[in-house]
């Protein structure tokens, strides 16, 4: 006898409901008593399977449940899953795979993942594994041993195991979901405006619990990060301290600003820099502000305060300080023994970040900070790098030398304005001398020395 065929073979229905599949297959066999040549037919496929299903049926169900199955139309679709659990196919997925990653390569990048706070993509993983494999002279027997297991993970593999486990980085949006530049970054030119801000490196949440552990009690290493970051090339100034100081804000963005003009950036380009309302700054006071920028004015800069309750500009550089717990503190915390270590590691992050880290911000297209330098036609970028990484409390005094002169010039103004004089009287040069140390020598000396 010749049945109408399904509309769907065999294999597309085992893929909706397998075992409600086989139990139809099973009745037209046992109950309707067609031939398996015509149900095979019926359903597509070949008859031996027809065979194999129903003798599966007669050996492995128990009569009992035979005759539930066979003459209850009343059974629920999760009822007969249950019952023909043993006769169900086996996953034809490969249980592995000579190319993939070993198990123990998947379980130490999905704690790292997980458990470790470095949420980064798989392009971002790879470059932070490769520059923990670099550093195999460290003491800590732990990491040696996880270097050691990840040894000779490939870039596919690890692709592999961020699809097989879905491991997602999180995206943030806005609330209607557009994209809303904060700048026009094409009209832009390097170093014309700069974001300044600073970053405590003591966080439970960025940091695991061991490498926090670690900076809160070692008093040698610092617990603040000064940064300042150039909108259009994401070049990067940073300095560490143990407190946070309006002097050490003031004497650290004097440097760098001098160090950005002793690099032939012309000082007819105004340099404007957006910071927020912290005690390290002016605290929201107009009057130390405008102090701030009296100073800054001699090195043709200004500086503004985001507005309190609408400060979306300042994410630039606070999405930086996600980048530093990511793909420093978390990675080479566990390379940092003291002081010496740290500056180690902070110098070659600092270097990654400029020289080595492509970015993939609006305008970036992959370029590193220095290559951004270099197409926007400042050929000496590398010299950027030679900016020193160092710890506030150690070099404030050196730091107050450099910027010696800029003080001493903006005073200078101040005073010719106030009282509307051109030429200045001998006794107030000699207070002068007396208040400021650097005020004989000659003005280049100081603007190009810098402490190592």
């Amino acid at each position: 006898m010749i049945l109408t065929k399904e509309p769907m073979s065999y294999k597309e229905q085992i893929r909706e409901n397998e075992a409600v599949t086989k139990l139809r297959i099973i009745r037209d066999v046992k109950l309707n008593k067609h031939s398996h040549a015509s149900v095979a037919d019926k359903f597509s496929m070949h008859r031996n399977s027809v065979g194999n299903i129903v003798r599966a049926f007669e050996k492995i169900i128990s009569s009992k449940i035979q005759q539930k199955l066979l003459y209850n139309n009343a059974l629920l679709k999760d009822e007969i899953e249950e019952m023909l659990q043993p006769i169900k196919n086996l996953s034809s997925v490969p249980r592995s795979n000579k190319r993939s990653a070993s198990k123990e390569q998947e379980n130490l990048i999905k704690d790292y993942f997980e458990n470790r706070n470095m949420r980064a993509g798989y392009k971002r993983m790879f470059m932070l594994l490769k520059r923990m494999r670099i550093s195999m002279g460290t003491e800590n027997d732990e990491v040696k041993a996880e270097i050691k297991i990840l040894e000779g993970l490939t870039y596919a593999q690890l692709k592999g195991i961020y699809k097989r486990n879905k491991l997602k980085t999180q995206k943030v949006r806005a609330y209607n979901g557009s994209s809303t530049p904060l700048y026009n970054y094409a009209a832009l030119s390097c170093f014309e405006r700069l974001h300044y801000d600073t970053k405590s490196i003591l966080d439970k949440k960025a940091l695991p619990e061991t490498i926090y552990k670690k900076f809160k009690l070692n008093k040698n290493l610092p617990i603040i990060e000064w940064n300042i970051i150039d909108v259009k090339s994401r070049f990067r100034f940073m300095a560490y301290s143990h407190e946070r100081t309006s002097v050490f804000g003031l004497q650290f963005l004097i440097l760098v600003l001098q160090f950005i003009r002793s690099m032939n950036i012309t000082y007819t380009q105004n340099i404007i820099i957006g910071t927020d309302n912290g005690s390290e700054f002016f605290s929201g006071s107009e009057r130390k502000k405008d102090k701030w920028n009296k100073i800054l004015n001699i090195l043709n800069a200004e500086i503004y305060s985001y507005n309190p309750g609408f400060d979306v500009q300042k994410n630039l550089i606070e999405r930086s300080h996600r980048t530093d717990d990511e793909e420093f503190f978390v990675p080479r915390g566990p390379f940092i023994k003291g002081k010496r270590t740290f500056l180690i590691e902070a110098d070659g992050y600092t270097n990654y970040f400029n020289n080595l880290r492509p970015h993939s911000g609006i305008g970036m297209n992959n370029m590193t900070p220095v290559e951004k330098l270099e197409s926007c036609g400042i050929y000496n970028s590398k010299r950027f790098l030679e900016f020193p990484t160092i710890i506030l409390e150690d070099h404030i005094g050196n730091i107050k030398q450099c910027t010696e002169i800029i003080r001493i010039a903006s005073y200078l103004n101040d005073y010719k304005q106030k009282y509307n004089i051109t030429k200045l009287d001998q006794k107030f040069l000699c207070n002068l001398k007396a208040q400021f140390k650097f005020f004989e020598q000659n003005a280049q000396k100081v603007l190009t020395y810098y402490p190592n």
